[in-house]
């Protein structure tokens, strides 16, 4: 009961404080299938004191449409035709909002304008924006492995700013781990023993939208592996096939004298598990503590 209370108390409030398109607009008279879709669009909550006193509601971004209600002409009114002419509408307010780099975008020099991206009179999925260009890398977030997009868990713009100059349009203005570090925390380190690939570029190993292998690797172990190592000294070895003593205990070995070639050729990262970095050394003296392996 309480709770259904609440419930109702909230709804009350929010439509309070949530206007819609203002009744008495001239442009609901025509336009009342549009204004009720604007109802509670972020554009006609905003005060004429955030914009700095520009003018807000349907005329801050169509312009004064006096002329256009006398005479009914389109061509008295913003209709957002041409793509230069809706993006400059749209820099008027947002060029002072993190919009500065727009004209240098990848997205501008291609002639695209903010209308092919938003909607303005309705709320649209980013994803569905996204992938009516970018058709490869929809697809890749269809693979086995992938960030979780699809599932609406983030999005595109999580990792991308489709408005700035930087490569790839990256949010970031500095290296690409420094992206990845913001979710992936715990790879950054520094570590006392470092793996040279993870210090310089997470994609030399990891695809970041979608791979068929598993943890957006570029490819299985121990094929990714195997770009950069040898295969482990171990796997060249035939495995004694009767019994053999180990500190005084006897073991057996079922699976033949070709076991220790399986076992070291399958996954690098069953026993190397610290492979992002540690700050314990490695079991094996040979490797001088260099290992991953704790």
């Amino acid at each position: 009961m309480r709770r259904s209370i609440l419930l109702a108390l909230v709804s009350v409030v929010c439509a309070l404080a949530l206007p819609a398109v203002a009744a008495d607009s001239p442009c609901v008279d025509c336009h009342d299938d549009v204004a009720a879709g604007m109802a509670n669009q972020i554009h006609m909550r905003i005060e004429p004191f955030e914009v700095y006193g520009r003018q807000v509601g349907c005329e801050g971004c169509h312009g004064d449409g006096t002329q256009h209600m006398e005479e009914g002409d389109p061509a008295l009114i913003r209709t957002f035709k041409n793509a230069a002419e809706d993006t400059a509408a749209c820099l008027d307010c947002h060029g002072l909002k993190e919009q500065g780099e727009w004209h240098a975008s990848t997205h501008a020099i291609e002639n695209i304008s903010c209308l092919d991206c938003h909607s303005i009179h309705q709320t649209v999925n980013p994803l569905n924006t996204c992938k009516d260009c970018h058709q490869q890398v929809y697809a890749e977030f269809n693979l086995p492995s992938h960030h979780p997009v699809p599932e609406g868990m983030m999005s595109c713009v999580g990792c991308h700013d489709p408005h700035a100059a930087s490569e790839g349009q990256l949010r970031t203005n500095q290296r690409l781990n420094t992206l990845c570090y913001t979710c992936h925390q715990g790879k950054e380190g520094p570590f006392i023993f470092e793996h040279d690939p993870v210090v310089e570029d997470c994609s030399l190993c990891h695809t970041p939208h979608g791979s068929v292998a598993n943890n957006l690797l570029t490819a299985n172990e121990p094929t990714v592996c195997l770009q950069c190592h040898e295969f482990h000294f171990h796997a060249a070895l035939l495995s004694p096939e009767d019994e053999w003593e180990v500190a005084g205990v006897e073991y057996q070995n079922p699976n033949g004298e070709h076991s220790f070639n399986a076992a070291f050729t399958t996954k690098c990262t069953t026993c190397h598990t610290q492979v992002h970095g540690t700050d314990l050394p490695g079991q094996t003296t040979p490797g001088g503590g260099h290992g991953l392996v704790r």
